[in-house]
C-alpha cells in the first residue's frame, strides 16, 4: 500500500507575509481605493510627514501586490486633492498644507453664531427633496417621522469646504417652502417667513470619522475626524420645526462654549 505523502508548508517569506497582510486591499472595494485610504491616513496622521518622500511606485507594487496601473490611480487621486507632489525622476512627496484660519461657532449663543458664520461663508444648495430620515435623527425627535424634506447644503470659507449640513423639515412644513431657496437663507429665516418662528434649540456635539460621501464633499481624507452638531428646533409650545445635522471640518471650525458670568456680589 502506497504511503501517503505529506508536504509541509514552509513559513511564508517576509515578502509573502507582506502580501498576505495587504490582502485586504483585494476585498470589498476597488483595490486602488484601499491603497488610497492607506496612504491618505498616513498623510493625515503624520506617518508620512509633510515634504517627505512616499514609497516609490515599484515599492508600493511589491508591498501591496498591486499593478503599476492600480498604484498610479491611487496616487493620481491624492495628486488631484493637492496632497502630494509628483516630480519626474525624483519621486513623490507629501505636500505641506497651507494654514487656514479656523472659524468659531459659539454654542452658548447658537442662533447669533450661526448668523455670523453665514455672513463669513458661502453656501451651495446640494438638494431639497423628500427623503428618508436617518434613525439617529428620528431618535432625537420622533415627530419628524420616517420621511421629511431634506435640505442639504455645503458651506465654504475662502474657497475651502467647511461644513455639510442636512436639515430635515416635517413634510407639512417642507411642502410650503418655495423654490428656489436663497443659498444664504438660514433655516430659522425660512421658518420665520412661513410664520413658524423658532424659539428653542437643543443640540448635541460629538465627533465621527468621515465616511466616503462626507470625505468627497468636504475634501478630506476618508476617516478624518469631523465635528458633528445635531440640533432640534422647536417653537414655544415645543412643536417640532426642524432637525439638522452638521458635519464640520475640525481643521476649519472650532466649537466654543462660554460659561455665563456670575452676577456681581453673588
Amino acid at each position: 500500500m502506497a504511503a501517503k505523502s505529506r508536504s509541509r508548508r514552509s513559513r511564508p517569506s517576509e515578502t509573502e507575509e507582506t502580501r498576505l497582510a495587504s490582502r485586504r486591499l483585494n476585498q470589498g472595494v476597488a483595490r486602488y481605493y484601499r491603497l488610497y485610504e492607506l496612504l491618505s491616513a498616513a498623510l493625515q496622521d503624520g506617518t508620512i510627514p509633510p515634504q517627505s518622500a512616499l514609497p516609490s511606485e515599484p515599492e508600493l507594487c511589491a508591498q501591496h501586490g498591486l499593478s503599476r496601473t492600480t498604484v498610479r490611480r491611487a496616487l493620481d487621486r491624492l495628486q488631484r486633492e493637492g496632497r502630494i507632489i509628483r516630480r519626474r525622476g525624483s519621486g513623490t512627496y507629501a505636500r505641506a498644507q497651507r494654514a487656514v484660519p479656523r472659524l468659531c461657532l459659539e454654542l452658548s449663543a447658537l442662533p447669533e453664531s450661526l448668523a455670523a458664520l453665514a455672513s463669513a461663508t458661502t453656501t451651495r444648495i446640494l438638494r431639497f427633496n423628500p427623503a428618508p430620515v436617518p434613525p439617529p435623527l428620528r431618535a432625537l425627535a420622533a415627530e419628524i417621522g420616517s420621511r421629511a424634506y431634506l435640505l442639504e447644503r455645503l458651506r465654504c470659507s475662502q474657497g475651502e469646504p467647511l461644513a455639510l449640513t442636512s436639515t430635515y423639515l416635517p413634510e407639512a412644513i417642507g411642502h410650503n417652502i418655495r423654490k428656489p431657496i436663497p443659498s444664504r437663507a438660514s433655516v430659522m429665516m425660512m421658518l420665520e417667513r412661513l410664520g413658524l418662528p423658532t424659539t428653542m434649540v437643543s443640540y448635541s456635539v460629538g465627533a465621527i470619522p468621515a465616511d466616503a460621501a462626507a470625505a468627497r464633499l468636504l475634501q478630506v481624507p476618508l476617516g478624518s475626524p469631523l465635528l458633528r452638531v445635531r440640533a432640534v428646533l422647536t417653537d414655544e409650545a415645543r412643536r417640532l420645526r426642524a432637525v439638522l445635522e452638521s458635519l464640520c471640518r475640525s481643521d476649519r471650525l472650532q466649537l466654543k462654549m462660554t460659561e455665563p458670568q456670575a452676577a456681581a456680589g453673588n
